[in-house]
């Protein structure tokens, strides 16, 4: 059963052991195992028991080194322009755009771009004469204490400069219909992203692959992990992986026969499409 528009308050424990999940409106769903796809810092800070908490704290999951976020802005042009599928237009000093986000430091005067182009491969994304694109600036987490609710109506205007400045989007502005901004606050009060640090934990050598929370949860029994904050790690094809690693652990539980894993190069070639 798929329960939409139905949020998770918390997970039910008792003896360190999940008994199932507790809905906002109140109601129960018994597992026996319960997979856990919530930002990973969300989950601590609100799905989990206070309770029942011992290696992954509030306290210590806060103390973490965290990715950065990202500004995004989708937009529903009533044009076509000729530009490839992925562009991206990079700052004039990348290092110091890096750097800034990194020192959680708002990039002021110049800042990298990223643009993808879906009508150019699929033409059912936008009607006939019509495109979408999808537009990503990195930006740092909610560390930086940047004020979005402020700062968001102008960044969406050096964005629209920088693309009609510094790429084919020379017009863009006048052919905007629709559009959807997500700013890293968004991110984190809206969409339940940690920090709004989207690419959850930074991938330094002391948080990578065995150092991050384990897929078989090892402060709950009978809870899995799988997304970009669990083992192996972010990005797409990891994020798979963490999947087929709790899908294999709940099937060899249970003595269910579980598919071998699909070859690295065939899950590659699927994620790019």
């Amino acid at each position: 059963s798929i329960h939409c528009s139905k949020p998770v308050k918390e997970l039910k424990v008792v003896d360190g052991r999940t008994q199932g999940v507790v809905f906002e409106d109140g109601s129960f769903e018994a597992a026996d195992e319960v997979v856990v796809n919530a930002d990973f810092g969300h989950a601590v800070n609100n799905l989990f028991p206070k309770d029942v908490k011992n290696k992954w704290t509030p306290e210590k999951v806060d103390k973490l080194d965290y990715s950065c976020s990202t500004y995004m802005m989708y937009l529903g042009l009533d044009k076509v322009y000729d530009c490839e599928f992925h562009t991206i237009f990079f700052a004039d000093s990348y290092r110091k755009n890096l750097e800034d986000i990194e020192n959680k430091i708002f990039p002021e005067d110049d800042f990298s771009v990223y643009v993808r182009n879906a009508s150019t491969m699929d033409k059912n994304v936008a009607p006939e004469g019509h495109s979408a694109l999808y537009i990503l600036v990195p930006m740092p987490n909610n560390d930086s204490k940047i004020d979005w609710d402020v700062e968001s109506p102008k960044f969406r205007e050096r964005v629209l400069d920088f693309l009609e400045q510094k790429t084919p989007y020379k017009d863009i502005r006048k052919h905007i219909k629709v559009e959807e901004i997500i700013h890293p606050g968004n991110w984190e009060h809206q969409r339940d992203v940690y920090k709004g640090a989207t690419f959850n934990m930074g991938h330094n050598i002391s948080q990578m692959l065995y150092k991050r929370p384990h897929n078989k949860f090892e402060d709950i029994e009978g809870c899995y992990l799988v997304g970009g904050g669990t083992h192996p790690g972010s990005g797409l094809p990891t994020i798979f992986e963490s999947a087929r690693i709790s899908s294999s652990l709940i099937s060899k539980k249970h003595g269910v026969h579980f598919e071998k894993a699909i070859p690295f190069k065939e899950l590659w070639e699927t994620s790019k499409h």
